[in-house]
């Protein structure tokens, strides 16, 4: 049985990390996933020519947390996945994670005293950001590329199911 957790856990430990994102998975755990599991289902979406069905469901368990009984929701994946989907997934995850880091205007607020410095470290900065952007996007072309020459036999037009 694969949740999203266990995708996101893979994402997060593997392929970025982030400080914010750490504060966050100590104050709140699920608000941390909660708020990742948004890139995960986008991540699904991006997906084509998976061959599992990425479809999930949901089952709420109650647990209890400071002395308080809450309700917290699990998404599990209606099927087994491979490994190599659980990673492509992952990069899915990462890719929109950093594009959303991309847009945040505040990562580009530097404290430099010289205006022609500032602004070149900043056109600086946002290049070397697309440029990571894009090898991300070719990563996760690549990936689900290598994926589906893999399993060529298995593909509807190949004689696949």
């Amino acid at each position: 049985m694969v949740t999203f957790k266990n995708i996101l856990d893979r994402a997060y430990t593997t392929l970025f990390t982030d400080y914010k994102l750490d504060k966050l998975v100590q104050v709140d755990e699920q608000a941390f996933y909660d708020f990742l599991g948004g890139f995960l289902v986008n991540s699904i979406d991006m997906f084509d020519g998976c061959l599992s069905d990425l479809s999930y469901h949901t089952t709420t368990r109650v647990i209890e947390k400071d002395n308080k009984f809450v309700t917290v929701t699990d998404y599990i994946f209606d099927n087994e996945l491979t490994s190599k989907e659980i990673y492509i997934l992952s990069l899915g995850v990462a890719l929109g994670w950093y594009k959303k880091q991309l847009d945040d205007v505040t990562q580009y607020k530097l404290h430099l005293s010289n205006k022609d410095f500032k602004s070149y470290s900043e056109q600086q900065n946002l290049q070397r950001r697309l440029e990571r952007l894009g090898a991300m996007e070719e990563d996760l072309s690549e990936e689900i590329q290598k994926y589906q020459i893999n399993n060529l036999d298995k593909l509807p037009y190949f004689g696949g199911a």
